[in-house]
């Protein structure tokens, strides 16, 4: 018998490399599984749950800690028990100390030392990401298409509370306080006004490269700066 080419939908997960402190001081989050592999917070994803909930409840469940979501990291894939997986991985501050960890299997270590413990290369790869694309705290400002897409939990990953785009300069103006004051932010609007917007936003605060600002019906634009530049754009489908 001759089959075809198979082909097996990946499951899906998302996690976070959980940092805090800053400068020198600067660590990160590593846990042992119940496999004894040593790696990031991370849960699969329930059904019609988007990536962002997934990773931010991976802290909370794992961890113990409330955060908001910062830059997209990147993805890995493997194959577990003859299965293909699919994990994202989002970088999240947080304030814990020593005193509030309450994982037995945890340890905050400098990024230099958790490139040593983490068991599998390509968290490795993910914790490199995060050393390059997150060199100072940032905040996060989202434009979202208006549709019938209910955006609540995506939005509320990234700790953001949103407001009607009433018009170009107030929407410069919540985006500008909230990358001043580190305090996220989003509004929603039609696209002309998004496309408008972000050009914008980009002139003002320059971006790292060119994004096509086209956002599909149930989409949106994340945007991590500082005040002075826009240091990366994302673009979810919720």
């Amino acid at each position: 018998m001759h089959l075809g080419p198979s082909f097996s939908a990946p499951v899906t997960a998302a996690g976070a490399v959980l940092w805090r402190g800053a400068g020198n001081a600067r660590e990160v989050a590593v846990l042992r599984s119940n496999r004894g592999e040593w790696g990031f917070p991370k849960s699969r994803t329930a059904p019609g749950e988007h990536m962002t909930s997934a990773a931010v409840r991976a802290v909370s469940e794992e961890i113990g800690a409330t955060v908001n979501l910062g830059p997209w990291l990147g993805s890995v894939n493997y194959v577990r028990g003859g299965w293909p997986e699919h994990v994202d991985y989002f970088a999240a501050f947080t304030g814990l100390s020593a005193e509030d960890d309450p994982a037995a299997d945890l340890l905050w270590l400098s990024p230099a030392r958790a490139a040593d413990a983490l068991s599998r290369p390509d968290d490795v790869r993910i914790l490199r990401e995060f050393q390059r694309r997150v060199p100072v705290p940032t905040s996060c400002f989202i434009l979202r298409r208006g549709s019938a897409y209910p955006a609540h939990s995506v939005l509320s990953a990234y700790g953001v509370r949103e407001q009607s785009c009433v018009d170009l300069e107030f929407a410069l103006r919540i985006a500008g306080e909230s990358f001043d004051t580190g305090r996220p932010a989003a509004v929603c609007a039609e696209p002309a006004a998004i496309r408008e917007l972000f050009g914008e936003l980009c002139r003002r605060r320059p971006a790292p490269v060119p994004v096509d600002a086209t956002v599909p019906e149930g989409g949106l634009l994340v945007l991590h700066g500082t005040p002075d530049r826009i240091l990366t754009v994302e673009r979810h489908l919720i």
